[in-house]
């Protein structure tokens, strides 16, 4: 997939925020993606007219929404 971490900061409670730009037509999939992990994190788009999405990640799954992140990197989506 094609996407960029732009920017990572760790929250007073230990939240780590991700804001993660996307390409247009990547933006729903990505999204999609984060939603069947419930429970991990929440995410919404902050300015609806740029593809950056503001992911919030607890504590507990940080290294795991890490690992997705690696692994959804490499995955090649192929959209038309």
């Amino acid at each position: 997939m094609n996407f960029e971490i732009k920017e990572r900061q760790q929250l007073e409670d230990g939240t780590e925020r991700f804001l993660i730009q996307v390409q247009k037509d990547e933006l729903i999939y990505l999204g999609y993606f984060l939603e069947s992990f419930e429970g991990w994190c929440n995410y919404t788009t902050p300015d609806k007219n740029q593809f950056i999405l503001q992911v919030d990640v607890t504590h507990d799954y940080v290294k795991y929404f890490n690992d997705l992140i690696v692994a959804l990197k490499k995955w090649e989506l192929c959209v038309k």
